[in-house]
């Protein structure tokens, strides 16, 4: 534990100097601020519930990967001292513990990179699917983590554990839910509340105070575990070409995880190079078009823009620009949507592109009463496609700057 505290503390003093050094290598210092909001991306996509899940469910990986040894003496301590009728201890050797826990690891990743995916998604069923199945998944793996030790004592693997505590779902979810929910109380508290915490110091209290919780949680999980001893051998074992199946499949859903994530991560730096571009356009090759005149009586209007743009790309990456959309909005209603086609830009190189400006607007429904009213109110935000359906929204002016 010691060594995580020091840890932990040397990136909670360093977290600033950490964070700057990432900026000034992939952004230039004039644009190291507004770059500053695709860090945040991660952040700002994801639910709080899912946050604070997300960092309690990676206490218990580390819990279980490098903590185990201490929890391991603790529950057999327990067990010892209670006097449960589990026999005689029969542990596997260390290269099966070692394999076992890496499969977990690999359980814990595949499950957690598939629920951040889904909430990347701005839709509100995938929002109040990605917070179930983190809450689901959260108060499972706390039964998981603290009932395990005892059933490995005495030699069961993770698949016979999974099936064990399957047959009795409703109490390890309760089990889960009773000595997690102290922590989950804590983090969405931090998490919505105005605080000056950054979201490592954040990481760093929810992480320790799980941490106590899953030293309280052991004894009542050894007293479970010693239970499910008993129903063990009423459990078939899982037939090994079906555990190989399982574990190849969730092998080959991690490595599809981790190449989204990847492909997420690559779209995300591509679009940074755009900032550091240099643009020349073309005045002289402006065109503008009404599509449907007819509709513009009704204050309806629906308009194309293009003009050539000259783009010098100086850094060592690709500029990849895919399509993207920005939305107008006067007092929370949307009045125009505009269509913004995409471009590419090879790194080292100059290209010429063709911009074009697709705008849909209805003013119908636009309220300017006074003066001082048809300048305020206004909002603008930036959609640009990171992922087809996962947007990174840039906020161009909003009502408040506007206020100021």
């Amino acid at each position: 534990m010691g060594v995580f505290a020091v840890f932990g503390y040397l990136l909670l003093i360093n977290q600033e100097v950490l964070k700057q050094a990432l900026l000034a290598y992939f952004f230039p210092q004039s644009w190291q601020s507004p770059s500053e909001r695709l860090f945040l991306f991660f952040y700002e996509s994801q639910s709080k519930q899912v946050l604070g899940n997300l960092i309690l469910s990676s206490s218990l990986v580390v819990a279980s990967i490098f903590l185990f040894p201490l929890k391991e003496i603790y529950s057999a301590v327990t067990e010892k001292e209670l006097n449960y009728p589990n026999g005689k201890p029969h542990e596997f050797p260390l290269w099966m513990q070692a394999m076992e826990e890496t499969r977990l690891f690999f359980f814990y990743a595949a499950t957690q990179l598939g629920i951040l995916w889904i909430g990347y998604y701005p839709y509100e069923w995938a929002n109040v699917l990605s917070v179930v199945l983190s809450y689901l998944f959260l108060f499972y793996t706390f039964g998981l983590d603290t009932i395990s030790p005892t059933l490995q004592r005495h030699r069961l693997r993770y698949s016979k554990i999974n099936k064990l505590l399957g047959k009795n779902l409703v109490a390890t979810l309760v089990f889960g839910v009773m000595y997690s929910a102290p922590a989950l109380a804590l983090s969405q508290w931090i998490l919505h509340m105005e605080s000056s915490l950054s979201l490592l110091e954040v990481s760093t209290i929810l992480f320790a105070f799980n941490l106590t919780f899953i030293a309280i949680s052991i004894p009542a999980g050894t007293r479970i575990a010693s239970e499910l001893l008993q129903e063990a051998p009423d459990v078939a074992p899982v037939n090994p070409s079906v555990a190989r199946r399982v574990y190849i499949a969730m092998f080959f859903l991690l490595v599809t995880e981790l190449v989204l994530h990847t492909r997420l991560v690559q779209s995300m730096h591509h679009k940074s190079q755009v900032l550091k571009a240099n643009y020349s356009v073309n005045f002289g090759s402006f065109g503008f078009d009404y599509i449907s005149a007819d509709e513009s009586i009704e204050n309806k209007t629906k308009n194309l823009v293009s003009f050539d743009m000259e783009v010098e790309n100086p850094s060592r990456f690709d500029i990849v620009f895919e399509d993207s959309r920005l939305f107008i909005k006067k007092d929370d209603r949307l009045v125009s949507d505009v269509a913004i086609t995409g471009f590419a830009v090879p790194a080292g190189e100059t290209r010429l592109v063709t911009l074009v400006f697709n705008s849909q607007s209805d003013f119908s429904g636009a309220t300017l009463g006074s003066i001082r009213h048809i300048f305020s109110g206004w909002d603008m935000e930036l959609h640009l496609q990171l992922f087809p359906g996962i947007p990174f929204i840039v906020e161009v002016m909003t009502a408040e700057d506007e206020d100021e």
